[in-house]
């Protein structure tokens, strides 16, 4: 989903409870439109400079490509506050304007009203609950973060969006080291993903791929298989003891098939640019849904998997590693084994 295209020339609002991840969604909205040249311009009540300064700087950007002001909340004061916000946009002249904590300063439907007059390019209000903003806003959206026993999982749902096409109203927010990902059940990457060398000889056929990239190997072979995979900063799941010896450069871990559903969880903290898994038809299609793009995803089959849920999909024997599918066309397809 293309937040800037969601946000831009409207007047949106952002809500949800505290935690769910408003101010990281916007944020990551606010940094696309400064990287083109907008200027933004941040009022928050909620979050002090410092700590949004302190959460931008995580996600490795320049707190200074936006404006922060930082007001006190005084709710006996709200009418005057919301004078010195709207002179404050027209004194740095913003295109991008973004309020966190609109009940800080709009009380009614009137001055909900003139924030929609102002003649800014876009309008960005948070708050934690619904607010009389909504009721003029053109895209409404709402966090909700769900607690597992193994993640945090942040659920987007858009429930207005006027004058956008949107064609899957929820999305699933993940926050990785480089910022914040929406994900969905469709496979699709950010354009600004990293990309990184294949894993092991795989290399010398795919080049690079991005973070996030989904690859199936399958060969009659686990321990062929697993060898043409076999890196350094690699994590590999087994099932069976026998099984961590066919590794000597990756991490091994003895898991469950369903323990799977932990694998997002454990990629995002432990420093693992490859996840491998041996025995993948065993493993229920779930628990491969909410897949990071902090890593690159590697199953391996005794069978053929289904080349639809995948990026890349190669065959192996003991001759040959074979590209039987590719998202992107490949300059070479074949590549004889050792």
């Amino acid at each position: 989903m293309d937040l800037k295209q969601l946000f831009d020339n409207k007047v949106s609002y952002v809500y949800g409870p505290s935690g769910a991840g408003k101010t990281i969604l916007v944020s990551k909205a606010a940094f696309e439109f400064a990287k083109e040249g907008a200027k933004v311009v941040w009022i928050t009540f909620n979050e002090g400079r410092d700590s949004l300064y302190e959460t931008w700087q995580s996600f490795g950007w320049n707190p200074r490509d936006v404006a922060v002001f930082d007001f006190p909340y005084i709710p006996q004061y709200r009418e005057t506050l919301f004078n010195q916000v709207v002179d404050l946009a027209y004194k740095e002249k913003a295109d991008i304007f973004i309020v966190d904590g609109v009940d800080a300063v709009v009380i009614d439907r009137a001055t909900a009203d003139a924030f929609a007059k102002m003649g800014l390019r876009s309008i960005i209000g948070i708050e934690t609950r619904y607010n009389p903003l909504a009721d003029i806003a053109d895209v409404i959206i709402k966090l909700r973060a769900v607690n597992t026993d193994y993640a945090t999982i942040r659920r987007v749902e858009i429930q207005k969006a006027r004058g956008v096409s949107i064609k899957k109203p929820v999305w699933y927010m993940a926050i990785l080291p480089n910022g914040p990902v929406l994900l969905s059940n469709e496979r699709s990457y950010p354009l600004e993903s990293s990309r990184v060398p294949a894993p092991g000889l795989l290399a010398q056929l795919l080049s690079d791929v991005p973070l996030g990239a989904q690859i199936a190997v399958y060969g009659h072979s686990q321990w062929i298989t697993a060898a043409v995979v076999d890196t350094l900063n690699a994590v590999a799941y087994v099932h069976k003891p026998y099984q961590m010896q066919f590794f000597k450069k990756a991490k091994t871990r003895l898991v469950s098939i369903y323990e799977h559903r932990r694998l997002e969880h454990y990629a995002e903290r432990v420093v693992s640019r490859y996840i491998i898994t041996l025995d993948a038809e065993y493993v229920p299609r779930r628990y491969r849904d909410f897949r990071s793009t902090s890593a690159v995803w590697v199953d391996l089959y005794t069978t053929p998997p289904n080349q639809l849920e995948y990026d890349y999909v190669i065959y192996v024997d003991d001759k040959v590693a074979r590209v039987e599918f590719s998202r992107t066309p490949l300059e070479r397809k074949e590549l004889q084994l050792p």
